[in-house]
């Protein structure tokens, strides 16, 4: 069987298997922060090997909350975020490192490397998912990578899937249960969610900004 033959078996039998999700697992991604850049960032960075909630009421989310409460104008716009110490970020969101490099400073690298630009960008208005130079500015600061760029983009609005540990592993059991000999990488697992999206509509969410692409619910 040719490769493209055995994605489009791994794409039918992973259709199958979302058709049997409920609506509450097939909507479980929160939403985002469509119109909040540093939030968007933040969350992207923090998000690296942390439980995003639990059924205690804590989690990354419950602090990002918190740090949008604390800091509402650093939330909105870089240029006041970049105002803030990592000391300041780490006091609600944590000490966190990826990759050695601690989040926080790395997502203050973020923000600097993008109000360096020509034009500058400051918030979510000026920020555009597809622009080399603004992915370039996110992917240069180590410990980032195209995983955690692609959840920037779906927090942000536009249409996309990260495909990270759990994704792929997902992928990769209806491979296996069907026998499949395929090694699903993270190219691939987006390729096949995103497909079976577009095939079947399933984790359709709707979103107001940018207009037009749509979310797929993780």
């Amino acid at each position: 069987m040719t490769s493209q033959n055995l994605h489009a078996e791994l794409m039918k039998h992973f259709s199958n298997e979302v058709a049997k999700l409920t609506n509450e697992q097939l909507t479980a991604y929160a939403g985002g922060w469509p119109n909040h850049l540093p939030m968007a960032i933040l969350d992207a960075i923090y998000s690296i090997q942390t439980r995003y909630t639990t059924e205690h009421g804590k989690g990354l989310l419950p602090r990002l909350k918190s740090f949008k409460e604390t800091h509402p104008e650093a939330a909105q716009d870089l240029r006041e975020l970049l105002k803030l110490s990592t000391a300041d970020i780490e006091a609600i969101l944590g000490r966190g490192k990826t990759s050695g490099t601690s989040k926080a400073q790395a997502a203050l690298q973020v923000a600097q490397n993008l109000t360096e630009l020509a034009p500058p960008v400051y918030t979510a208005q000026d920020f555009n998912y597809v622009n080399a130079e603004h992915e370039r500015a996110y992917l240069s600061v180590h410990g980032l990578g195209n995983v955690t760029y692609r959840y920037l983009g779906m927090l942000l609005g536009y249409g996309d899937v990260k495909p990270d540990t759990w994704i792929i592993r997902a992928v990769q059991r209806v491979a296996d249960t069907h026998q499949l000999d395929l090694r699903i990488t993270s190219d691939l697992a987006r390729h096949i969610v995103t497909e079976t999206h577009k095939a079947t509509g399933y984790g359709l969410r709707r979103n107001s900004n940018p207009p037009g692409p749509r979310h797929l619910a993780q």
